[in-house]
């Protein structure tokens, strides 16, 4: 098994956007994959992410921090999975009920195992 970071990726405020009957039906749908993951012992954690992220670059050994690119994506959660290969694990990304209530794209990473 291996491990892989699923990250989130949608355009705007995605959780304040939706009703509240969408964000229910989401809470449903979402509780339940993460259930399934859960009982199948594929999931090692997910969260999703809050407002007041900042990028920090470093440009002629200065650190700057923030503001962001202009672009209406922003990273609205991930997942961190044990899989068997990377098939598997773009299948359980495609399996993320998300895709049913929120335009997302889902980017799939293997993690590199570090010695030690």
């Amino acid at each position: 098994m291996k491990d892989f970071l699923l990250i989130l990726r949608t355009e705007g405020s995605v959780w304040s956007d939706l009703s509240p009957e969408q964000l229910q039906h989401h809470i449903k749908n979402g509780g339940a994959y993460i259930g399934k993951l859960m009982q199948e012992s594929k999931l090692k954690s997910a969260n999703p992410v809050d407002k007041g992220s900042r990028i920090v670059t470093a440009a002629n050994g200065v650190l700057k921090d923030g503001p962001f690119n202009e672009s209406k994506e922003v990273i609205a959660g991930y997942f961190l999975i044990e899989a068997k290969d990377m098939d598997e694990a773009v299948e359980i990304a495609k399996a993320n009920p998300i895709f049913n209530d929120i335009p997302t794209k889902i980017e799939v990473h293997p993690m590199m195992p570090v010695g030690g």
